[in-house]
């Protein structure tokens, strides 16, 4: 039994809010929690020194990043960043622990400091420190100016430009959050037929452009978070998914994808308290299934080449492989954290490496 599995019963007894920020002041401690394990992985120029994150969530505001990097991660995706702060939805409760399903829901909604602090937090963290892993910042629209557009499309391409030329310099990739089901109206953005031509190609251009200008001839995977379910909370149909995953990356505006945010259907199922328009999202054992249906959905439609990373109840190193297996080239996990330790990224990142006879060795 781990350390964590002792205290386990004590910290199931906090509040998950202030459980999860008591968590982000240990790791401010500079202490090392975990040895990283050495298994690079490359794509497209796109280095990472294990193929196991942390999803985004974990660290909001990027202000652990180091700590993060001692526990041993092979990358963390920071965020959902924002262009300037935003508390989050203003319901009670906003996070409770589902144990006996080892999960948790969640309607937070997108709580963010604001880039500018952002990038006061990662403006010291140098490169070198970081031993190589990589950090991936995780934007979306501000959900007070999309209430307030008039083209919330148009509000979300704006925001997205304005994060990306303010993060260049940290960033080793970016991805792009329409999926969360904690704000209102953002999924459908991702259903829309004008997402390709109003955001993501004009994005993908600029974000062309400036590294172009900064001449290291450094490029920074561009990826899209996708739910598991579509905008009616129904599971993703292949014909659905397609279109809206194919017209991305067959003309490259998008590098690849982030599969799956949590789950709004799961919420209704599990949880019966919250109103219709504010379900919240699942994450956790209950989600794994659904998150490799989609992985292998989306590795089939997309082909070989575009960067895959898997989300979605990644609780155990099996899962790990079950991912990979899927389709996945990188694995994120958070929730399963929460009910087995900061031990699990090296576990997985240690199965993962044990596993490269059967998983894909160099990305097409």
């Amino acid at each position: 039994m781990s350390t964590y599995q002792v205290f386990w019963p004590i910290i199931r007894c906090l509040p998950p809010e202030f459980a999860h920020k008591a968590a982000l002041a240990l790791l401010r401690l500079p202490l090392r929690w975990n040895d990283a394990v050495l298994d690079p992985f490359e794509w497209n120029g796109f280095r990472c020194r294990n193929r196991v994150g942390i999803a985004a969530g974990f660290d909001k505001n990027a202000a652990v990043v180091p700590g993060v990097e001692r526990l041993g991660a092979g990358f963390v995706e920071v965020g959902t960043i924002l262009v300037e702060p935003w508390p989050g939805n203003q319901v009670s409760p906003r996070m409770r622990r589902l144990v006996t399903q080892r999960a948790i829901w969640n309607r937070l909604g997108f709580t963010s400091d604001g880039v500018l602090q952002v990038k006061r937090n990662l403006g010291p963290v140098s490169r070198h420190s970081l031993g190589g892993m990589v950090v991936l910042c995780n934007i979306g629209p501000h959900p007070g100016r999309l209430r307030q557009a008039g083209d919330p499309l148009a509000a979300t391409r704006d925001d997205l430009l304005q994060l990306v030329e303010a993060l260049l310099p940290f960033a080793d990739a970016f991805v792009v959050n329409l999926s969360s089901p904690n704000t209102r109206g953002l999924r459908s953005l991702l259903q829309s037929d004008r997402l390709n031509d109003v955001v993501m190609r004009p994005l993908v251009e600029r974000l062309r452009q400036a590294e172009a200008a900064e001449g290291q001839g450094r490029r920074r995977p561009l990826l899209l978070k996708l739910p598991p379910e579509d905008a009616d909370r129904r599971p993703w149909a292949r014909d659905d998914l397609a279109r809206v995953i194919c017209p991305l990356i067959e003309p490259s505006w998008c590098d690849g994808l982030v599969a799956v945010n949590t789950s709004s259907r799961l919420a209704t199922e599990l949880v019966s308290f919250p109103p219709a328009d504010l379900p919240g999202g699942i994450s956790g054992e209950p989600l794994r299934p659904e998150a490799l249906r989609v992985v292998s959905l989306v590795r089939k439609l997309v082909g070989p080449k575009p960067l895959l990373i898997g989300c979605g109840g990644m609780m155990q190193p099996s899962d790990a492989i079950s991912f990979l297996d899927a389709g996945a080239d990188l694995v994120e996990t958070y929730t399963g954290m929460v009910y087995g330790g900061p031990g699990l990224i090296v576990e997985c990142a240690r199965a993962i490496r044990d596993h490269r006879p059967r998983a894909r060795l160099e990305p097409a």
